[in-house]
Parts: C-alpha cells; sequence; structure tokens
C-alpha cells in the first residue's frame, strides 16, 4: 500500500486535485486509487502518472538461504518466522512449529500440528529448536491426567432424585 498525492486529475470528476489517496499496484503503469487503506474500497483504476507518491512501506531484504541448517525431515521444530513476502504480510512474526520439506517447512500455530498455517522457505525463519517427543504429544495424555473424576452411583446419598427438565411434559 503506497499513499500519494494527485497532481493531475485527468478530466474525472472522481480525484481531487492535491487530495492524498491510498494506491494499491495494479499492473506496472497503474494504482487501484482509494480514500481508504482497504483495496476493495477503491473508487477506481488511474495511471501513475497522476499521483505523487508521499509514503512507501518500507520492507526488509529478504535473508540469505545459505545460512539454513541442515533438518531431519522426520522431526518437528520450533522456529522463530523473522520475514515474509508482502503478499503475506497478515502472518504474523513470531514462534511456528514447523515439520521440514527439503528447501521448505509447513509450519503450524500449535504444537500438535492440527493449526496448519502455510508452507514457507526455510531460510524465513530463525533459531531453529529440536522439538522433544514429549513435547509434541497431544493435549490427549495431559487431559487424561487432569480429567476429574466423576461421581458413581456408590457415592450418592441414598435421597437422591435425578431430576428432569421435561417432567411438565404429559
Amino acid at each position: 500500500m503506497l499513499q500519494g498525492i494527485c497532481i493531475d486529475t485527468a478530466a474525472t470528476t472522481v480525484l481531487e486535485r492535491g487530495k492524498q489517496y491510498f494506491l494499491f499496484p495494479a499492473g506496472p503503469n497503474h494504482y487501484y486509487v482509494s480514500k481508504f487503506p482497504n483495496a476493495n474500497a477503491h473508487t477506481g483504476c488511474f495511471r501513475k502518472s497522476l499521483f505523487q507518491i508521499v509514503q512507501e512501506d518500507e520492507w526488509p531484504p529478504e535473508p540469505s538461504a545459505n545460512n539454513v541448517p541442515a533438518l531431519d525431515d522426520s522431526k518437528v521444530y520450533k522456529a522463530r518466522l523473522v520475514w515474509r513476502t508482502r503478499g503475506y504480510r497478515d502472518t504474523k512474526l513470531g514462534m511456528y512449529y514447523l515439520r521440514p520439506s527439503g528447501t521448505h517447512a509447513y509450519f503450524y500455530y500449535d504444537k500438535e500440528l492440527k493449526r496448519h498455517g502455510g508452507c514457507f522457505p526455510l531460510h524465513w525463519f530463525a533459531d531453529f529448536r529440536e522439538m522433544d517427543e514429549e513435547e509434541t504429544e497431544t493435549n490427549e495424555v495431559v487431559l487424561e491426567t487432569k480429567a476429574p473424576k466423576l461421581e458413581t452411583n456408590e457415592e450418592m446419598p441414598e435421597n437422591f432424585e435425578q431430576m428432569s427438565i421435561f417432567d411438565f411434559v404429559e
């Protein structure tokens, strides 16, 4: 997303000279122009020459692919996502669980590997740490040890009576 000031209206009634707009690339020579920072709320598609860029998003350079350690495809790793392309800006930088596959890795939000996030190149990640088998076990084991014990009929008082919400129906 860019921001720019209209320097020429090109005989359109939609643009105002001197007004600042949000600009979204639409091919090599055009922008989708919006009054809001939302590409889906654009007012039209106009030539780039009608705008003077005020602010351009800074994006850091991509990390080198030469610094990736050798990872075992059969193991699960925890690593920090340190970079992604502009197209994946909604994917937050932070810690993820990885299942390597060649030069890429499938990444997950949870250690049980149930919530899949996508597949990114390994050199977009840093601080790789192999997960122990104990760390990658599912929550089922944890739930079994922490589950409360259910009362049985033997522990119920003698004057106990089961109530039903449907007693009023005849």
